[in-house]
């Protein structure tokens, strides 16, 4: 057995292995892997390794440290991608991978690698029991996987566990509890309605509010865009106290989804499931067929969602080792 760093004459080799390997990821062509992976702007050769029985490729792992944080010693690396030929498991060949990838990270500075979303690269994967429903990216090791027990028992942890939540639009209908909340929101003056410029304001002021910088991003970057795409706001004569994000539909026929947000001001009144319910409804009406997202189980938002007719699907780990 060898382990040697990936050279661009394997990458045939490794998009087949990955594509009869994995059950429930996107399959990938050379060159959706190429744009995916090799291409990232964390990718570094050095840090990429592909194992090697009789010259032939049989596994290849993937270790990465983000450029912003290669000088934050409280921030892990990470290791998006192991895989073995199933015929190589459980033969004590994983592991040799495992550890080039820990001893790169541990070259580069770093005391701890992870394994979940926050690396950013994150690869796409299918809904159980749909038609190719899918989800931009896996925000972990699927619980109980292959990977899962292999990273259990080679001394990672469990750090945190995020849930998959799902909706099939074609049969979704607006829950008869929230079309009266919507109605007695409307009676004291709070309508949910699609943003219009100019008749619209307070963003800055609701930006302020909600206090979170990367929805504030998102929604400027829409804005900002020549023909921004159209999102949901909760609006009391104007001013915004609520926000959906974009919403288009994806080419896989996926409701774009950036998140919501409410501010505290009208927090209590059951906007917050109201809103989500009618970016179900908006969605639905505008030929998505499908939601799908993820959150952590210690968000309580997760009971408005299950509440708006959401199933949780998939549970992931996220997962660590000192090192």
């Amino acid at each position: 057995m060898l382990v040697r760093n990936f050279n661009i004459e394997d990458l045939t080799s490794v998009v087949e292995l990955w594509n009869k390997n994995t059950k429930n990821y996107k399959p990938f062509t050379n060159d959706t892997f190429v744009n995916h992976v090799l291409k990232h702007p964390d990718f570094k050769n050095e840090g990429f390794f592909v194992l090697e029985h009789e010259k032939k490729v049989i596994g290849f792992a993937l270790g990465l440290v983000r450029e912003y944080e290669k000088n934050m010693e409280n921030k892990p690396g990470y290791m998006p991608i192991l895989l073995i030929s199933e015929e190589y498991r459980r033969q004590g060949y994983a592991k040799l991978l495992l550890q080039s990838v820990e001893e790169y990270i541990k070259s580069v500075g770093k005391t701890k690698v992870q394994v979940g979303y926050r690396s950013t690269l994150n690869f796409p994967w299918y809904i159980p029991n749909t038609d190719k429903h899918d989800h931009a990216g896996a925000p972990g090791a699927f619980v109980n996987s292959d990977l899962y027990l292999f990273l259990i028992n080679n001394e990672y942890v469990v750090v945190d566990h995020q849930d998959a939540f799902h909706l099939d639009l074609p049969k979704y209908e607006m829950p008869e509890k929230v079309v009266k909340k919507i109605e007695s929101n409307e009676k004291d003056g709070y309508v949910i309605e699609t943003y219009k410029e100019g008749y619209h304001y307070g963003l800055d002021e609701f930006y302020e509010s909600i206090n979170d910088e990367a929805f504030s991003r998102v929604i400027k970057y829409n804005l900002s865009l020549a023909n921004p795409n159209p999102f949901l706001v909760i609006s009391e004569k104007g001013r915004v106290l609520g926000w959906t994000g974009a919403m288009y539909t994806e080419e896989s026929g996926r409701a774009h989804f950036d998140g919501i947000a409410i501010s505290p001001e009208v927090r209590g009144r059951g906007l917050g499931q109201a809103l989500w319910c009618s970016l179900g409804k908006y969605s639905k009406e505008h030929g998505s067929k499908f939601m799908t997202f993820f959150t952590g189980r210690t968000n309580h938002a997760r009971y408005i969602y299950l509440k708006s007719g959401f199933k949780i699907i998939q549970s992931f780990a996220i997962m660590e080792k000192e090192i």
